[in-house]
């Protein structure tokens, strides 16, 4: 698999508000603080505008990673003209191994390949948390299950696949958001499980597929989730969970990306609010090298078409910049896949087997 190296990109991963770039977002994006753009529904009208929208952006900054969480299931942005895949849970029912495996594969592949095809380079999946409660809102029907041995054999499938297709999948919620019942979208998540316990358990899933993939660095997410027996914070701001402890875990060092420091979760610190600023610093010095930063908590931001405003007056700070602009020839690199010519012939075969899944 030949690959594509990102470097001296900038840290923050933000959102757009509407289906075209304002001028005001343009001059957003040229901003060196800004790396990455994620992608949300109300982006998207057809697939032919989703196109107009993305080279709009590269043609600013061609460096600039378009990102998305296309996961299939409940969670899956683009719907209009793209498959809806089955989600990770429907995956892991089927009985055959070998099936299994396959639409594992096909699936991945199939969602890369389309996603590729409008020019998204990273797909916020697979969800490769181990989901032990059943009733688990935010995890539901987004896991493989909770059978470690299964959840890295089919998770392993959907990544070739998403590789093979030509985009780059995250794993995700360092180091396992399936011991809370809580949602970090609106509410604390605290956990006092032993780290031993995790490390053979939840953890097992993100150091095998981490370190089996040599030839990129599977970025990895990470929780808003404080581990009381491991650290004070949540993952995201811990430099003993990304550093320390990363450290112990994996042979190469991983390629962090935070989940979006907007969710009430990563917004306090001791029940009292922390600025935009003191988020993404502790999120950067703790070992994150690239963040999420939305404005999707709040609805009148985007309807206002005022994201753009939100970020410069809230991220685009000097500490901020000072930051990056001393750090960033240490950063690490991202490597990306190569898109090398599609198979429409494969891609039409997986999908038959993907369509009928869903009759």
């Amino acid at each position: 698999m030949s690959s594509i190296h990102f470097k001296n990109i900038g840290p923050l991963i933000i959102n757009l508000d509407s289906t075209e770039l304002s001028n005001n977002e343009r001059q957003l994006i040229q901003h060196e603080l800004v790396g990455g753009i994620i992608l949300f529904s109300h982006n998207f009208i057809s697939k032919k505008k989703l196109c107009s929208l993305i080279s709009d952006i590269k043609s600013i900054k061609d460096n600039l990673l378009i990102t998305i969480d296309h996961e299939g299931g409940r969670v899956q942005r683009l719907l209009d003209g793209f498959v809806h895949l089955p989600s990770f849970e429907k995956i892991s029912e089927i009985e055959n191994e070998d099936i299994r495996k396959k639409i594992a594969y096909q699936a991945g592949y199939i969602s890369a390949y389309e996603l590729s095809e409008v020019g998204i380079d990273i797909n916020y999946s697979p969800v490769i948390d181990i989901n032990h409660n059943k009733k688990n809102n935010l995890l539901r029907d987004r896991t493989f299950g909770d059978n470690t041995e299964n959840i890295i054999l089919l998770a392993n499938e959907y990544i070739q696949g998403s590789l093979d297709g030509g985009v780059l999948p995250v794993l995700k919620h360092f180091p396992g958001h399936g011991r809370v019942m809580t949602d970090s979208h609106t509410e604390d998540c605290l956990s006092d499980i032993d780290i031993n316990e995790l490390l053979n358990t939840d953890i097992l899933p993100f150091k095998v597929l981490h370190d089996k993939y040599t030839e990129v660095n599977l970025p990895i997410m990470t929780s808003h989730i404080i581990y009381s027996k491991v650290d004070k914070y949540i993952t995201t701001y811990s430099k003993e969970w990304l550093g320390k402890q990363s450290n112990l875990i994996f042979t190469k060092k991983p390629f962090f990306i935070s989940d979006d420091i907007e969710m009430f979760s990563a917004t306090t610190i001791n029940n009292k609010n922390i600025s935009c600023e003191e988020r993404v610093l502790l999120a950067l010095k703790a070992g994150c090298r690239m963040i999420i930063a939305t404005t999707m908590q709040d609805n009148d931001i985007i309807n206002r078409k005022s994201s753009h405003e939100y970020y410069r007056k809230n991220y685009f700070t000097n500490n901020i910049i000072e930051h990056y602009q001393k750090n960033h020839d240490k950063m690490l690199e991202i490597v990306m896949p190569k898109r090398l010519d599609r198979n429409k012939d494969k891609y039409e075969k997986y999908l038959k087997n993907i369509k009928l899944m869903e009759s």
